[in-house]
């Protein structure tokens, strides 16, 4: 679903916090790629090695091939879900939704790299293109308004797009219940870029709300913690729903104070993590969070 030498670079996409507002990244740039390495296509070899099965393993195992072939019935269907839930500890379960949710999270970044693509080109076409009909300089300004909301509008449909195939991404990840193999490197660096990708777009879809579970969720993945973007787009996501509270009365006191100061907690975080605890922007920043403080608790 994607071309190979651009997906194998964009599978570990990362991107600065405000690459969102700052969406002219070109074709030859499509999400700052790091040097990681390709992500395999399934999550764990299927293959089993007979020389490392015991003699009671491979009693077991040819035990139950002949009883499966005893008992074979293409219209079986089961009435309690227990046993044939089972199969989604397996490694060809875990492999084959490893691959579907690889494949949709190569599709959500060939999107976005498609939208980006389609807009540089538009806007190099009505860059050299010759406007001879133009006299006044109102109808230079309406032109390039016009060009500017359908390019909004191309950049929006594609980021919806986009997110909808990191959604499938997600779930597939999720019906991936082998304890073991959700501990893979693999299945880790996959499943971070996909909520990294679903956050960013999500953020720029203006769904903050929607973002703040999936990057709690991120940033207790291995060393995830130590990125500072994740907590700078917590620290917005939790801005955003404090001022919801202030302004329009969504919600209780209670729950203004707790987004506030979980908003501070992440911008320190984040300030700490970029600047260094003895930086000056990390003193301003302590500085901003103890007023913000004083006036959570002022009469």
């Amino acid at each position: 679903m994607k071309k190979i030498a651009i997906v194998l670079l964009a599978v570990f996409a990362t991107t600065g916090l405000w690459a969102q507002n700052t969406d002219n990244t070109g074709p030859t740039n499509p999400a700052n790629p790091t040097p990681y390495e390709a992500t395999p296509g399934e999550l764990v070899t299927e293959q089993v090695d007979e020389a490392k099965l015991t003699d009671e393993g491979k009693r077991i195992r040819d035990r139950n091939l002949r009883a499966e072939e005893l008992w074979k019935n293409a219209d079986y269907r089961d009435y309690n879900q227990a046993f044939a839930d089972l199969h989604q500890l397996s490694k060809a379960f875990a492999n084959n939704k490893y691959r579907l949710a690889l494949s949709a999270y190569q599709a959500g970044v060939n999107t976005i790299i498609k939208m980006r693509d389609e807009v540089e080109l538009y806007r190099k076409e009505n860059a050299d293109a010759k406007h001879l009909n133009e006299k006044w300089y109102w109808q230079i300004v309406d032109r390039k308004s016009r060009e500017e909301r359908f390019i909004y509008r191309m950049k929006q449909k594609s980021k919806l797009e986009a997110v909808t195939y990191f959604t499938r991404a997600v779930n597939h990840l999720d019906d991936i219940r082998n304890p073991d193999l959700r501990e893979k490197p693999a299945f880790k660096r996959l499943l971070s870029a996909v909520y990294r990708n679903w956050v960013m777009y999500q953020f720029d879809l203006g769904n903050l709300p929607q973002c703040i579970p999936i990057l709690e969720l991120y940033i207790e993945i291995d060393e995830n913690e130590k990125e500072y973007p994740a907590h700078k787009y917590l620290a917005q996501c939790y801005a955003f729903q404090e001022q919801m509270i202030l302004k329009y009365k969504v919600g209780t006191e209670d729950q203004m104070f707790r987004f506030r100061y979980k908003k501070n907690v992440h911008l320190l975080r984040a300030a700490e993590l970029k600047y260094g605890k003895d930086s000056a922007e990390y003193k301003h920043v302590v500085n901003l969070v103890n007023r913000d403080e004083i006036i959570s608790v002022s009469p």
